[in-house]
């Protein structure tokens, strides 16, 4: 019977001795090490046409959860982008359904965030109230599961690709009508972005430099934050964007990620709090590029779509159960 990780489990031994925060940002900086080595980083995937979905709910998962999910699916060499929790692999399976994993399969851990300890915002529940409902939770990927296991779950992900499709869409109209709109409207606002990823790239610098204290020159995570921006704008729209990517913009970023991590080794860093760093400011390209992908500026539009569908698709599930007994 396949054994299937769920909820963090304080103590664990396959925890490492790690916190789970620290296990989330080590897990990055690990994927990243094995991408940057194979040329494989998530920017640079020309097949890339969606963000993360989660299987059972159908919901995008665009937080900082992304990143690491993104991060270990090119070091795995998953081509899809579609991901279910491992709570949920466990209850199908405890069903009588049996489910199998590759044998290179690797689970992602992701986080809720807490905003100021006491609640959630909305945007951060896609993961607490899903799978175990555990603020800390692993999910697999749909192609770490065998052949005839994907076929136990399709059901799922038909339902998440056609909410995938119907966000791409709207992602896209919304992108080139903010690119049509006067600059006495929209400049003011990108202005304070560009503005804020200033901030962002310096405060990954001081976290970065917190992990390797050995590195005492200034470390430009421009180039990082630039090829997220690039990277999310095209798997939002579908990759119906045109691809403004550059050898230059592609060397610049794996020159960065090689010296970070020759340094972070040489000197015996911290890796978790160097991932920490990194994920800091590939979080801020992505909020960038949320964005530029929204009708002015808002998510809700996205999200109350998704809700619907998800809503919808629970009651045929309901309806379909009433007209089986």
């Amino acid at each position: 019977m396949e054994y299937f990780q769920t909820a963090w489990r304080d103590g664990s031994s396959l925890n490492k001795g790690l916190t789970s925060e620290e296990f989330f940002y080590n897990q990055i900086y690990n994927a990243l090490e094995v991408n940057v080595a194979n040329r494989t980083l998530p920017f640079f995937n020309s097949d890339a046409k969606t963000v993360p979905v989660e299987l059972s709910t159908g919901k995008i998962i665009n937080d900082e959860n992304l990143i690491a999910l993104e991060q270990i699916s090119s070091k795995k060499g998953y081509s899809s982008n579609v991901w279910i929790y491992g709570d949920v692999l466990d209850k199908m399976q405890k069903e009588g359904i049996p489910l199998n994993l590759r044998r290179d399969a690797e689970p992602v851990l992701c986080l809720t965030k807490y905003a100021n300890y006491t609640h959630l915002n909305k945007p951060e529940l896609y993961i607490a109230e899903g799978g175990s409902k555990a603020k800390a939770q692993y999910l697999y990927n749909y192609d770490s599961l065998n052949e005839r296991s994907k076929k136990a779950v399709d059901k799922y992900f038909k339902n998440a690709t056609q909410v995938n499709q119907v966000h791409t869409e709207e992602n896209l109209k919304n992108y080139l009508d903010n690119l049509k709109k006067s600059k006495t409207e929209v400049q003011p606002r990108l202005e304070a972005m560009k503005s804020a990823l200033k901030t962002a790239a310096k405060n990954s610098e001081a976290v970065l430099k917190k992990g390797n204290q050995n590195c005492y020159q200034n470390m430009n995570f421009a180039p990082v934050i630039n090829a997220q921006i690039r990277h999310m704008c095209q798997v939002n729209t579908g990759a119906r964007l045109k691809n403004s990517s550059n050898p230059a913009m592609e060397n610049a970023c794996y020159d960065f990620f090689s010296q970070i991590i020759n340094d972070t080794n040489q000197n015996k860093g911290c890796k978790w709090v160097v991932g920490e760093a990194v994920t800091k400011a590939m979080t801020a390209g992505l909020e960038y590029a949320k964005a530029c992908t929204s009708r002015d500026f808002n998510q809700e539009i996205r999200k109350n779509r998704e809700e619907q569908s998800i809503k919808k698709e629970k009651l045929k599930r309901r309806e379909s159960e009433g007209l089986s007994y």
